[in-house]
């Protein structure tokens, strides 16, 4: 069952996970991760047809939540990136320098901290966040974070879409 919540229209459109047949409904929301709801309080709108359709949330209803230990991480990159990398700003053919930053979104079974220290040393790095990277963006994923790996693939793609929409200059794999 799809749902939006008039009260967090910034969640976006959400996969109903559990119902206890009362007052708790658990929700995974595209932008607003997993969110468990008392109805007696929060208030959701049912979505069907073209409006309910999303390739992600498809995943996120198929999905064993007991296996969640993935976790989505967004890197600030420099605006160099932007200038001096050729594949990064045909990636970005919208992108305005200097609106939004420039970042790299991935996934990872560690913490997003360690991943990125990892980056850092270079250890499985990704050449823009070795040579780019300045800082993590929690602001931009800890509201999402744990989630199953067919989730945690599925949503790095939507989230790089999601900053992307929103200005950022965005590289993921």
């Amino acid at each position: 069952m799809r749902v939006v919540c008039p009260a967090k229209p910034e969640w976006g459109l959400g996969q109903v996970l559990s119902d206890d047949g009362g007052a708790k409904v658990t929700v995974f929301f595209l932008a607003g991760g997993k969110r468990t709801l008392d109805t007696t309080i929060a208030e959701l709108d049912l979505m069907t047809g073209k409006a309910a359709s999303n390739p992600t949330l498809d995943v996120t209803a198929r999905v064993n939540w007991r296996n969640a230990h993935h976790n989505l991480y967004v890197i600030e990159l420099t605006p160099d990136v932007f200038a001096l990398e050729a594949k990064f700003s045909e990636a970005n053919p919208g992108y305005v320098p200097g609106a939004r930053p420039c970042a790299y979104v991935g996934m990872t079974g560690l913490t997003p901290e360690e991943r990125f220290q990892a980056h850092q040393r270079g250890n499985h790095s990704a050449r823009f966040v070795k040579r780019y990277g300045l800082r993590l963006l929690p602001d931009l994923y800890k509201h999402l974070n744990p989630m199953p790996y067919a989730l945690a693939a599925a949503m790095e793609i939507e989230l790089a879409t999601q900053l992307r929409e929103q200005g950022y200059g965005v590289w993921q794999h």
